[in-house]
């Protein structure tokens, strides 16, 4: 699929959970992103559009950027994101068709899972949005193992095999879903040492920690 398309069908799945909800729903807190409420991650992603479409974009990914998203929706009702979100989301899908970096499937898959897991709506595991947010990690993660001299090791996630270093003799095996949760800092080091390891997988847990991303201290569901 398509990066744009991808990135469309998760903003309105992402719109679709929201509109089910409560508007007390908005106040849950979000365990993957636990600074957040649920109103503060769709504020987030929604801010996304509104900045692209305004090309405010030097800042992307940063904290301040994020930030700046959230606050100047604060306030705002989840329905009332939903409708901007609405608005935006197909003209910048428009006018980014085959031209939308697989970065940002990346980040919106993996915000889609945690709105998922903050009002218990699982789903969405085998999406093609997923697979692209994981092709996005396929592309970056192994230059982390690199650079850390970590011992070879082989991860199998699903039909996907990533093999870092000369041999990758110890292999360990999760589905595509659980690697993208658990690269993206959405599991806890227990979490990663209960996966199917072929040998003590104490020697790769620092490899979960890159980018802006660490373990959870606690165990997530979603």
């Amino acid at each position: 699929m398509d990066t744009t398309e991808a990135y469309a069908q998760t903003r309105r799945t992402m719109t679709e959970i929201v509109r089910s909800l409560d508007p007390a729903d908005g106040r849950r807190p979000v365990p993957a992103c636990p600074r957040w409420t649920v109103q503060e991650l769709f504020s987030h992603a929604v801010g996304v559009s509104a900045d692209i479409l305004a090309g405010d974009v030097g800042g992307a990914g940063s904290d301040a950027w994020t930030q700046a998203q959230v606050e100047a929706r604060r306030g705002r009702s989840l329905a009332e994101l939903a409708d901007e979100w609405d608005e935006t989301g197909p003209e910048v899908e428009a006018k980014l068709v085959g031209l939308l970096p697989a970065q940002a499937v990346f980040d919106q898959v993996t915000h889609e899972h945690d709105l998922r897991g903050a009002v218990d709506r699982p789903g969405g595991q085998d999406s093609a949005a997923l697979a692209i947010g994981f092709g996005f990690v396929e592309q970056h993660w192994p230059a982390t193992m690199a650079a850390r001299g970590l011992a070879p090791v082989r991860l199998v996630a699903g039909d996907v095999e990533l093999v870092v270093g000369d041999g990758g003799s110890t292999t360990v095996r999760l589905s595509r879903f659980e690697a993208l949760r658990a690269l993206t800092g959405r599991r806890s080091l227990d979490q990663v040492r209960a996966y199917d390891w072929g040998a003590d997988p104490e020697p790769w847990l620092s490899a979960f920690t890159w980018g802006p991303f660490t373990p959870t201290p606690v165990a997530l569901a979603h």
